[in-house]
């Protein structure tokens, strides 16, 4: 089976990444205000309809796997030589940069810095790297899920729903259950997971094996979306009126602080993204049939770039936003509303000009994900290959 490029997919990597700098930037912003003023809730308010970039980036991991390989011959051991390594490499590299961007070395102790990032690398905790973690996990079981799928392919159906149901119950128990119970006496991977449960692949299950399901049904859920587009974006707005109503219900009823009423992992946040990566596909497939058109050139190259870079931005992303935390401080009154947009596309395309530069770079651009075209330039520019 020919592989095929899905355009789609760039474009919904451009509005995810988005999405993910300015859930950042906004939190930058809300540090700044006091809770329960009118500003705050506001803001909060809608910041809290923003937290679906998370779930929608595990589905692109999966469908572009899944479309990848579900038709294709496969070699697990090949497979797993090809993936971890590109992104091992950047996994240790940034939590490297991380440790020392944001503790140093510990008064010169290198013992303290060691035990420091041994801590990092297996709970992915420093900054926004969770998310190479989580992907690292999904590489490890992609194989057996790439098995089961292929295997039960009549059963698709069944197996989204039952994932759709654990995945609501899973959020259930993060959010009602596990968060009173007392993890202390738990065996040390168990209070691992307790405290560290947002890194963990099996959060996100449902996202990944709706990605597999996807790639394998590709065509009939694209006509089935393109043919529902007015219900999707009725659907759409009442579940945003829906989730700002969930986040007062959390304040105001539940007495929650607003990190707690923010989190991702609650149940709502299961369909609430799926309309939302509905919606992103949908945009994603009318911009694909309409790329190459003239007026779409400097948008569809826009695109192609920002698709290209976006695992480097959100590697480099905390250098950017500390930037904005040193500026948002000393803004005013009106103007501190009104750089909000701009605090967001400063970290945007800061974010996107430090990747794409590392992305240039021969054998750095390891570190962002990123094969070197240093040792492949030299092999096009051999006599023996001109003259073969």
């Amino acid at each position: 089976m020919q592989k095929k490029h899905l355009y789609e997919i760039d474009l919904m990597r451009t509005f995810i990444m988005l999405g993910v700098l300015s859930v950042h930037s906004v939190s930058v912003y809300l540090s700044q205000l006091e809770d329960w003023t009118p500003s705050f809730i506001t803001i909060a308010t809608i910041h809290s309809s923003m937290h679906f970039t998370r779930m929608a980036f595990m589905f692109i991991t999966g469908v572009v796997l899944f479309i990848t390989y579900y038709r294709r011959e496969f070699h697990t051991l090949k497979f797993w030589k090809k993936r971890l390594l590109l992104i091992a490499i950047p996994y240790v590299f940034f939590n490297i940069i991380y440790v020392l961007f944001g503790h140093g070395l510990y008064n010169g102790s290198l013992l303290s810095f060691f035990k420091h990032l041994l801590h990092a690398l297996v709970s992915g905790d420093e900054f926004y790297i969770y998310y190479v973690l989580v992907s690292f996990q999904f590489y490890i079981v992609f194989p057996a899920l790439l098995y089961a799928l292929r295997k039960f392919e009549r059963w698709h159906v069944p197996i989204f729903i039952g994932s759709f149901i654990f995945q609501l119950l899973l959020m259930g128990f993060y959010k009602f259950i596990l968060p009173p119970l007392d993890t202390s006496h738990w065996p040390y991977l168990l209070q691992l997971f307790a405290g560290h449960y947002g890194v963990f692949v099996l959060t996100y299950e449902c996202w990944f094996i709706a990605g597999g399901i996807f790639a394998c049904h590709y065509e009939k859920i694209v006509a089935f979306i393109t043919s529902h587009a007015r219900a999707l974006y009725v659907t759409l707005g009442t579940s945003v009126l829906i989730m700002w109503a969930h986040y007062f219900f959390n304040r105001i009823v539940l007495h929650e602080t607003d990190h707690k009423a923010e989190m991702v992992e609650q149940p709502i946040f299961v369909p609430y993204s799926f309309i939302i990566i509905a919606v992103m596909l949908y945009l994603g497939l009318r911009w694909a049939q309409r790329r190459t058109e003239p007026n779409m050139k400097t948008f569809s190259r826009f695109v192609a770039l920002a698709s290209q870079c976006s695992f480097g931005m959100f590697l480099v992303q905390p250098f950017a936003l500390f930037l904005l935390k040193m500026m948002v401080p000393k803004l005013e009154g009106t103007l501190f509303f009104i750089s909000i947009p701009f605090g967001i596309l400063f970290v945007y395309f800061l974010s996107m000009l430090i990747a794409y530069c590392l992305n240039r770079i021969p054998l750095l651009s390891y570190c962002v994900g990123r094969k070197s075209k240093l040792f492949q330039r030299k092999y096009k520019e051999s006599p023996a290959v001109k003259n073969t």
